[in-house]
């Protein structure tokens, strides 16, 4: 069910949902319509004006909730609400109940401790709104010290964080060298550090798979040593908003643009004219998500391609609405696996969601971290798995060689695997060689390389045959072999 809540309520929600700790903005319109409920609505009440932008009351409630929150109005009102009574006296119990926040935020004089004390005294403490908020949400937690990579079983570490270098990584080898291995033992080592990462895990090697014993040992171990939250995508949505809006129209414009650009990249089917008519759809609504920006292409008459993958979006639920997203630094104050097995063989998609991810996080952590003590500060590691489905749109985006060449300087280095070696030397008009580019490479199949491409990618040719378990590591461009780390056998321990 659809409905407008006031101006007022929206513009109480959208100043003080964040002030109070408050994970989204339905949290706070959620524990408004709870107080409502508890104390009932004088009949006489109405709302002001339906000015405010359109709500959904499952988004409110969620599913869990909407039969309890219809009995109790069912049980308020005395009878059984048809489809617009209901509608009518949710929104009258959804205003009345923040028209009362608004009171005792005021009455607390804008004072988050003492505002949220009071809820939870008349609410409870299950409204998700916490009384950790008297020093407000906490900015991303930064690594200012050394942090250390062991890469082969018997090597010297390597300081990811030194001054001068990028901390860019790229891993290659064919299925069943133990590149994922060496990918999960490296993020167990960082996570022992303090340092946190997003592992996009594209092919589901974190699944949860009860027929594999060994993997669930593997799978156990891994979220054991890193905390790390799961996310199975299309299962779960991500609780955030990757669609970035700014007040001044004309930064507003830029921004519809680059997405639109972004969704073109990645949808090889979409042409310029749907990559505009996105770009203006976008510029329509305020604040832009993909439920409204599906709306606005669907109200102008776009039924096509720039429809469908829009459509598809909204329909996987892969992302949070403007309402219901989560804070950047709420969402990310921990290490996250994000797992796209249930994609199959949809890699556009997968590699599109990837890539609203990235500059998402582009957009809101691009601020320079100056050197300190020698130190480069981090904040985490971004790690994209079977990068090979991003890397050959890159000469049309560019975000990944971005990332590559300013992530670190944000706090926020790159690493990349891929089964094919060769897929980090791309083209186009923003092409990067990503092997030369990184700090470090570690290539499992240099078989697979020409001489030419070996000396590329690599930094030199291979005249031996490797031995399973052992690969060729690139550092600093001081290129030499040995026997590579392994989650299952190492832990993350580099001792």
């Amino acid at each position: 069910m659809r409905f407008h809540p006031s101006s007022e309520t929206e513009s109480f929600i959208e100043s003080v949902h964040a002030r109070v700790g408050a994970r989204n903005k339905a949290v706070l319109g959620r524990a408004g319509l709870f107080l409502a409920l508890g104390q009932g609505v004088p009949k006489e009440y109405e709302p002001k004006n339906q000015q405010g932008k359109e709500l959904n009351d499952e988004t409110v409630v969620g599913d869990d909730l909407r039969d309890i929150v219809q009995a109790t109005l069912n049980y308020r009102a005395g009878y059984t609400l048809d489809e617009s009574s209901y509608k009518r006296e949710f929104r009258r119990h959804f205003e009345y109940g923040c028209m009362l926040l608004q009171q005792i935020w005021e009455e607390s004089s804008n004072d988050q401790t003492l505002f949220v004390t009071k809820i939870l005294d008349l609410i409870g403490d299950d409204i998700e709104i916490t009384r950790k908020t008297k020093e407000g949400i906490k900015s991303m937690p930064i690594v200012n010290h050394p942090v250390e990579l062991k890469l082969f079983q018997s090597s010297e570490p390597w300081i990811i964080n030194d001054p001068g270098q990028n901390g860019l990584l790229v891993i290659s080898g064919k299925p069943g060298t133990g590149k994922s291995q060496l990918a999960l033992d490296l993020l167990a080592q960082v996570a022992n550090q303090g340092l946190r990462f997003v592992f996009f895990d594209l092919k589901g090697e974190l699944e949860n798979d009860p027929t594999n014993s060994q993997q669930k040992e593997n799978r156990n171990n891994f979220f054991k040593i890193t905390n790390a939250k799961y996310i199975r995508l299309i299962q779960q949505d991500l609780p955030i908003n990757p669609l970035i809006y700014s007040p001044n129209p004309s930064a507003n414009a830029q921004i519809s643009y680059e997405i639109a650009s972004l969704i073109r990249a990645y949808a090889h089917q979409l042409g310029a004219k749907q990559e505009r008519t996105i770009a203006d759809a976008y510029q329509r609504i305020n604040p832009p998500d993909f439920i409204r920006l599906l709306d606005e292409l669907e109200s102008n008459g776009a039924t096509g391609v720039e429809y469908s993958i829009i459509k598809k979006i909204v329909d996987l639920n892969l992302f949070a609405s403007s309402f219901t997203s989560a804070s950047h630094e709420e969402f990310f104050k921990d290490s996250l696996v994000i797992d796209f097995k249930d994609f199959g063989n949809d890699n556009d998609t997968k590699s599109l969601v990837v890539a609203l991810i990235l500059n998402f996080l582009m957009n809101k952590f691009n601020q320079n971290l100056p050197i300190t003590n020698n130190v480069q500060p981090l904040k985490m590691i971004l790690f994209v798995d079977e990068a090979h489905h991003l890397l050959p749109k890159e000469g049309k985006a560019g975000l990944l060689g971005k990332l590559a060449r300013q992530g670190r300087s944000w706090g926020f280095p790159v690493w990349l695997a891929s089964q094919d070696a060769d897929a980090f030397v791309t083209s186009g008009n923003n092409a990067t060689n990503f092997a030369e580019l990184a700090t470090c490479g570690i290539h499992f199949s240099p078989e697979t390389l020409s001489e030419r491409q070996q000396k590329q990618i690599i930094g030199k040719a291979l005249h031996q045959k490797l031995q399973f378990g052992e690969a060729s590591l690139r550092l600093k461009n001081d290129v030499s072999l040995g026997k590579v780390r392994q989650f299952w056998r190492d832990m993350g321990n580099p001792s």
